[in-house]
This record gives structure tokens, C-alpha cells and sequence, in this order.
């Protein structure tokens, strides 16, 4: 389990401002989290043992293309800052 400074510690690094009561579930949570990683790492693997083809009816990946948002202004009206015609979103890097 996870102590209360660890809690802490992720939290500010994710910029969170947690209640006790939150810590303590997070606490809860992560833990178990930790425990099934944990748990996983023990399982017996032999080499070889994975996908070694890619079956012929599996998904096929889209093409990426850039399509335009077909009603810019109803987006924006979303945001609750703007700045030059996009979203204003806080900086997340500090600066001297």
C-alpha cells in the first residue's frame, strides 16, 4: 500500500489538490493497482508464446487524415478561455 506522502507526491506531480478523504481512497486504489502489477509480474512466460501473425480479419487502421471541425464556433463556445482563435490552456511548465 501506498503511503500518504506517495499519495501526495502523485497528486502534485498531476497537479491535484486531494481531501484526506481522498487520499485515503487513492491510497485504497492505488495500492491494489500496485498489487495486480505485482501480481502479473509473477506469471510464468515461456519465449515464444506470443502473437507471431496478425490474423487476416483483424481491424484495419484507418487512414490519418486532418478533417476540419465542420463548426468551429460552437467548439470554442466550450472553452473557458480563448486566446488568438484556439483554446487558452494554462501553462505547464514553470518559468523563471
Amino acid at each position: 500500500m501506498l503511503t500518504k506522502e506517495e499519495v501526495l507526491k502523485i497528486a502534485r506531480l498531476a497537479r491535484l489538490e486531494l481531501t484526506d478523504d481522498e487520499v485515503s481512497f487513492y491510497q485504497n486504489r492505488l495500492g491494489r493497482v500496485l498489487d495486480y502489477m505485482t501480481e502479473l509480474k509473477g506469471i510464468e512466460t515461456r519465449e515464444g508464446t506470443g502473437v507471431r501473425h496478425v490474423p487476416l480479419d483483424s481491424e484495419k487502421f484507418r487512414n490519418d487524415e486532418v478533417v476540419t471541425f465542420p463548426d468551429k464556433e460552437a467548439l470554442l463556445q466550450n472553452a473557458p478561455a480563448l486566446e488568438e482563435g484556439g483554446f487558452l490552456l494554462p501553462a505547464i511548465m514553470e518559468t523563471e
